[in-house]
């Protein structure tokens, strides 16, 4: 008897051949194909729930349970209804259904016989025509595949059908995030960072605005197409935060390295990963240890990182948007811009060495930075800064569509750019794809088809001057 089943692997479930047969031997049930702790547990389950729902138990006979493919660790929350449903349909205790490769069986037994479905079913999340026999659920009727409900395994003859739900996969837009009012300033930064998913560091005195600016983000952030959000539903609910929006991960800035970028002899994700496809917000930046800095600066460009460990090699996605925030003094109050006035209670030497936490390389990752000064005259709301992102991606779904790539320039902002490169002889060549890239969403957001030297100057105020602001101190 051979039937579907599911097992975990990584952040999400996927299909494993349930193999039983019968031997003569004493009464037991053994696994083969790398059991985990929780499968050989199981056994006893297994055989009260058996006895409890009516049906009977080998006297003589072994039954041996086969899962493929073998050559991987099996750790399942729901191998126990598979194995159970497998015995009765193999020895004519209950007819077995028609199935296919689309069938699965996939539940939690208790010594009384009642079926549990599995918390990590949610992350299963196949459309039709896949049919799931599992457990009864409050929120059965919201997943979208048909299910084949058991409350006790005596009811296995006659599961209740369920059908599956066709709006489940919809996400939702945060808009609740979008009722606050901003500045012309704040707005400009806002529609550059959300256009172009640009990684950046907000810096600037306590009260400046700068958590708000970043906690406003996931609001304007794209929404993520059907195949993306159904990973992105498959690594939350595996991750226990299920959500129906891009993932927004904040981390503590004690958060120690492995933490942060994964690890462990059992290689698992990080933080990072948990962010993949979403924004990363380090808030109060320079608390975070020199190590985790210098540990992110691989996956904030690469996209992915790279876990080895006691001969393990595991790589886990990392493609996210950083926004960081972090005052540049221990009072909370030095700016570069503000350097000659005010005076802080700190000797200047003590700023610089805080501000110092920030590794040029490390500092380099990030795309914009960006000094914040205040408040401000708030004179635009939340909601008409996303409809003008919105019309600024019109913008670019067009220009893509005839073939007009990120870099395209004018004659005079070609002539812009090569001055600029050979003036700035010490600039590295991120900054410069930085300026590029950011000049871009800015000529989207004006509709522009070209990049013109105005748009490539606004960048440069993000990209490169801000930068060395930072470096001389004023």
């Amino acid at each position: 008897m051979k039937i579907q089943s599911l097992i975990q692997d990584k952040h999400s479930l996927v299909p494993v051949e349930v193999e039983l047969t019968l031997l003569p031997g004493l009464p037991a049930v053994h696994f083969l194909g790398l059991p985990d702790q929780h499968l050989k547990e199981s056994v006893l389950r297994i055989k009260s729930a058996i006895k409890n729902a009516g049906f009977s138990f080998p006297t003589a006979q072994q039954i041996v349970v086969n899962l493929r493919p073998s050559q991987l660790k099996k750790k399942s929350q729901g191998l126990e209804l598979a194995v159970a449903a497998a015995y009765l349909w193999k020895t004519g205790q209950i007819p077995a259904p028609v199935m296919d490769k689309d069938f699965f069986v996939y539940g939690e037994l208790t010594l009384q016989g009642e079926v549990v479905e599995p918390r990590d079913l949610k992350s299963f999340l196949r459309s039709p025509p896949t049919t799931v026999m599992t457990g009864r659920s409050e929120c059965g009727s919201l997943v979208p595949f048909q299910r084949w409900s058991l409350k006790h395994l005596s009811e296995m003859g006659q599961p209740e059908i369920q059908i599956a739900s066709g709006g489940l996969l919809q996400p939702v837009r945060p808009r609740h995030l979008l009722q606050k009012i901003f500045s012309k300033e704040q707005a400009r930064l806002l529609e550059i960072l959300a256009l172009g998913s640009h990684s950046a560091i907000l810096a600037g005195p306590a009260g400046s605005g700068k958590s708000t600016l970043a906690q406003v983000l996931p609001a304007l952030m794209p929404e993520p197409s059907r195949q993306e959000f159904t990973e992105i539903m498959q690594r939350q609910q595996a991750f226990g935060e299920p959500g129906n929006w891009r993932p927004v991960v904040k981390p503590h800035h004690s958060t120690p390295v492995m933490s942060m970028i994964g690890g462990g002899a059992v290689p698992f994700a990080g933080e990072i990963s948990r962010a993949h496809q979403g924004l990363l917000i380090l808030d109060e930046l320079l608390e975070f240890p020199s190590a985790v800095q210098e540990a992110l600066r691989e996956p904030l460009e690469e996209g992915r990182i790279h876990i080895v460990r006691a001969g393990r090699r595991q790589e886990f996605p990392a493609q996210i948007q950083a926004v960081a925030t972090t005052n540049l003094c221990p009072c909370g109050d030095w700016t570069p811009e503000k350097s000659r006035q005010i005076s802080c209670r700190f000797s200047s030497r003590r700023c610089r060495s805080y501000s110092e936490r920030l590794s040029g390389p490390f500092l380099d990752r990030f795309q914009i930075l960006y000094f914040t000064r205040g408040l401000g005259e708030l004179v635009i709301s939340g909601d008409e800064i996303l409809a003008r992102v919105l019309r600024a991606r019109e913008c670019q779904k067009q220009r893509l569509s005839q073939g007009l790539e990120g870099g395209t320039l004018d004659e005079p902002s070609k002539k812009w750019l090569e001055d600029l490169v050979d003036r700035e002889t010490m600039t590295s060549q991120r900054r410069v794809q930085a300026l590029q890239q950011v000049a871009r969403s800015i000529a989207d957001l004006e509709s522009c088809q070209f990049v013109s030297s105005g748009h490539l100057q606004e960048a440069y105020d993000l990209c490169m001057m801000s930068f060395r602001r930072l470096k001389i101190g004023r």
